[in-house]
């Protein structure tokens, strides 16, 4: 999908604002060498580089990039795709913030954050999770319908089942939890289509006439619940984690122990004490 930089930007400012807690989990980062793994228009970098860290921001849309390298031109950049960037154990730590949800192959990229993390490196990571955003894509699907049209939904949302992926590319898994987030467009009236036109674009008609009626199906579908205190919100739901190369190498099976799932229960009941590991 081609994205729109400056809607983003200006529009969807809150995505950025939400990572710094992703970039908090990292813990103290002044002098290492750092991964922003999908950087978009490269505010999470500039917080990195902030404190202290050595920054490399990775991003496939050269529209985000081109913003990104106009507002923080003392920041490095490059443009590839997260299934193809590489750097053998370059980088002390990774991040990556709303980022995951939009790439099928998202094994490939846990595989290759691993390789390019010295040992020990820590990745935290957050991305759209099981029933994202499921309120509005319901009732867009509706609307959709209604024109004769399949919702093609560009997402890849994942649950708690996600440890696995992690676990088999060789990451010790720190923390993880699902969690659901009301997140307020802060845009009154356009807040909830502007949402759609950015994140949805890509399933959505050209004729005019049509949008426009989709739209508005939409916005009244979900009115009762998604629109309070003046403005929309769209009910996200997020899936965290904080995972860890081994500083020795991969264990022994024998010291790995059993593969372990991570439940919503059970992360739910640790949050406290797993917070207090990465902080």
């Amino acid at each position: 999908m081609d994205w729109d930089g400056k809607l983003y930007e200006t529009s969807h400012s809150f995505v950025s604002a939400y990572g710094v807690d992703v970039l908090d989990m990292l813990g103290g980062i002044s002098g290492k060498t750092v991964l922003d793994a999908g950087c978009g228009t490269g505010t999470l970098a500039a917080e990195a580089q902030r404190r202290g860290a050595r920054v490399l921001g990775v991003d496939a849309d050269e529209n985000m990039l081109a913003i990104a390298r106009e507002n923080h031109p003392g920041l490095h950049f490059e443009r590839c795709r997260l299934e193809e960037f590489v750097r053998k154990d370059a980088f002390d730590a990774a991040y990556s913030n709303a980022v995951l949800h939009w790439i099928a192959d998202q094994k490939k990229v846990v595989e290759n954050v691993y390789a390019s993390l010295k040992k020990g490196g820590l990745f935290a990571c957050e991305f759209g999770g099981a029933g994202n955003a499921q309120t509005v894509l319901s009732a867009l699907e509706e609307g959709l319908k209604c024109e004769g049209l399949p919702l093609k939904s560009p997402f890849h949302y994942r649950g708690e089942e996600f440890a696995r992926v992690l676990e088999d590319a060789g990451f010790n898994v720190k923390y993880m939890k699902l969690f659901p987030r009301m997140t307020d467009m802060k845009e009154g009236a356009d807040g909830l289509d502007n949402w759609i036109l950015q994140f949805c674009r890509d399933t959505l008609p050209e004729d005019k006439g049509s949008l426009a009626r989709i739209l508005e199906y939409v916005r009244g579908a979900v009115r009762g619940e998604l629109f309070f205190g003046g403005i929309w919100h769209v009910d996200y739901m997020r899936l965290r984690f904080l995972a860890q190369k081994y500083p020795c190498g991969l264990p022994s099976a024998a010291e790995y122990g059993p593969r372990r799932a991570i439940s919503l229960a059970d992360g739910m009941q640790n949050t406290a004490a797993d917070e207090e590991k990465y902080k």
